[in-house]
């Protein structure tokens, strides 16, 4: 139980430091916008473990949010990032190609990366949004609740070429 919890815990702070410290410099297809794409708006949940809910991230044309969902339905401290903010919690989304494995999209450049992509997780084809976070760990989260952890560690020599499938 305190091993699922701490996965979690450890999840949920790489993703926050993912949002805080950005990645290695890369180039961009187009300019900075304030516009999500719409193949990664909706509501993605990534089970947090055994008993302990979802986290949570809502992405709208022009804001998103993280929050993390307890198993009781209490929601947590919500992050909120938006076209109207200033400072670290402004939106700013690049679409990015150079050196992935196919097209990813950045919002608040260089900090999280994220694409849609195909999935099996316990036995079902998924669509799925995935993040690259740090050191070889992608982050998989579905539009419905799939009470299985589905992220995972890559090992291979190659990480930056599984971005963005």
């Amino acid at each position: 139980m305190k091993k699922s919890k701490l996965t979690s815990f450890v999840a949920l702070s790489v993703l926050g430091l993912s949002l805080v410290m950005p990645l290695a410099p890369t180039q961009t297809a187009q300019a900075s916008t304030t516009t999500m794409p719409k193949s990664l708006r909706g509501t993605w949940y990534q089970y947090a473990g055994r008993g302990s809910g979802y986290d949570v991230t809502k992405v709208k044309s022009h804001t998103v949010t993280l929050y993390h969902l307890s198993a009781k339905g209490n929601a947590g401290h919500k992050y909120r990032f938006s076209a109207k903010k200033s400072g670290t919690y402004k939106l700013k989304v690049q679409r990015l190609h150079k050196g992935y494995g196919g097209t990813v999209y950045s919002f608040n450049p260089n900090q999280a990366v994220m694409w849609i992509s195909h999935r099996k997780i316990n036995g079902h084809k998924y669509r799925v949004m995935k993040s690259y976070l740090r050191q070889g760990y992608f982050s998989v989260s579905t539009k419905s609740k799939v009470a299985h952890v589905a992220s995972y560690q890559y090992n291979g020599s190659n990480y930056m070429k599984q971005i963005g499938k």
